[in-house]
């Protein structure tokens, strides 16, 4: 289950892709907070989590516990940027950050262990293209 903490509206339908995503990786269900924070807080959530000095799209913790088993942090308006970059419109771009998220929750990588990181984008580019009627 996704929980989302925002004052944003983020489309059911794309949160219900990311469970799914989640569902099809880990063969359960997992409660998952989602959780928006303006640019600010995802630079400096950034800097304390990775060391890097700039806002980020989305920042995955792990925790595998039962009540939470992850939260996830995104940054619309760093999406929205993207999406201008990538020339996305900005739902394909969050359907790419929630995905995205999704597989690193699922133990994928591609920062600190990259010998998963192909077939982690090769598996969000598959979830894109299963999920790409929603956009």
């Amino acid at each position: 289950m996704i929980y989302l903490e925002s004052k944003e509206n983020i489309e059911s339908a794309l949160l219900k892709a990311m469970e799914n995503v989640l569902k099809e990786e880990l063969g359960k269900d997992v409660n998952v907070n989602l959780i928006t924070v303006d640019k600010n807080t995802i630079a400096q959530l950034n800097k304390q989590y990775r060391d890097i000095q700039s806002p980020t799209d989305v920042l995955t913790f792990v925790y595998g516990e039962e009540d939470v088993y992850a939260e996830v942090y995104i940054c619309t308006d760093v999406i929205k940027e993207n999406s201008v970059t990538y020339n996305n419109s900005f739902k394909k771009e969050l359907l790419t950050v929630l995905i995205h998220a999704a597989l690193h929750i699922s133990g994928y990588d591609h920062e600190y262990d990259t010998s998963k990181e192909k077939e982690m984008f090769q598996k969000q580019s598959e979830y894109l293209k299963k999920f790409e009627s929603l956009l």
